[in-house]
């Protein structure tokens, strides 16, 4: 697991904001996993933020580990993935997510995959 990808699981939450109305929307995130090098996401239908990221991509990812002056922020492209093995190793990396779906291919459960546009770490 890349360094960045590894940051994130430890800092237990991180910051996911998208764009509302031409306006930035942040929340609280803390499902995460890299396949093959490549960091994603997911996100349930009916929730605001997937409405978000359909209508405008766009997306950035900000985390701050506690007690400490480490940090990253990611701005990238979200592109839903269909993969049901990678939906797989979502549940099975993510179990906590296994509280609102109970398969990879519940209809409401989505993965993306963030293509990394840009990245800037202090850790």
């Amino acid at each position: 697991m890349n360094k960045t990808t590894e940051f994130l699981r430890e800092c237990g939450a991180f910051m996911l904001l998208t764009v509302n109305d031409g306006k930035p929307a942040g929340r609280p995130f803390g499902a995460v996993t890299e396949i093959d090098g490549e960091l994603y996401v997911s996100i349930g239908e009916g929730k605001a933020v997937f409405m978000q990221i359909m209508k405008n991509p766009n997306v950035q990812l900000v985390a701050l580990k506690s007690g400490t002056r480490d940090w990253v922020r990611i701005s990238g492209i979200a592109e839903e993935c269909f993969d049901h093995s990678a939906k797989k190793k979502m549940l099975r990396d993510c179990p906590n997510l296994l509280n609102h779906y109970t398969r990879e291919d519940d209809e409401k459960f989505h993965l993306f995959r963030i293509k990394i546009t840009a990245s800037e770490v202090f850790f």
